[in-house]
């Protein structure tokens, strides 16, 4: 079982300037190592102008396209500490497919270009993926490590890295 974990941010969200990024840490169960798992693939990315949504909606997308690319026979678990991305995804979405793409009160729905883009991955007939909240910055070795991606913490992530002894692998 592939368990990728994802997380956004944005410096100064909602500012007329500023910066963000997503990150997307993929991790597999070995018993033979110690904490128990493998990080097999990483991926972060930083932007200028930006919301934390957007972010969090970004790697979400980046992890759907990873299910059907490189991970397509594997059972995968997508973990968010986003409520929004959970449940825009598990809920909302329909509604809003339905709605012709408008919330309650014909209110527009933000970031519309990348949740059409979710929304295809929400048509699969049988998906090899769920999508489950985890609780954010409780230590969770792969939410850590995806949140120290997006916000390209590289001394965080090596502190993390170090201090649970993980070495980044490529499957």
């Amino acid at each position: 079982m592939i368990e990728i974990y994802v997380d956004g941010s944005a410096k100064n969200n909602g500012a007329k300037e500023n910066c963000g990024g997503f990150g997307v840490a993929v991790l597999i169960k070995d018993e033979d190592l110690q904490p128990g798992f493998r990080i097999i693939h990483t991926y972060s990315e930083q932007v200028q102008n930006t919301t934390n949504n957007r972010m969090e909606l970004s790697a979400l997308l980046y992890a759907l396209e990873l299910t059907q690319t490189k991970y397509k026979q594997d059972k995968c678990i997508i973990k968010s500490d986003s409520a929004y991305c959970v449940n825009m995804f598990n809920n909302w979405i329909h509604n809003w497919n339905k709605n012709s793409w408008t919330r309650a009160k014909n209110q527009p729905i933000e970031n519309l270009d990348l949740v059409k883009q979710i929304w295809e991955y929400c048509k699969i007939e049988w998906p090899n993926f769920t999508i489950e909240k985890v609780k954010g910055h409780d230590n969770l070795l792969g939410n850590e490590i995806a949140d120290a991606l997006a916000t390209a913490s590289a001394t965080k992530l090596d502190k993390i890295l170090k201090e649970n002894n993980i070495k980044l692998h490529e499957k």
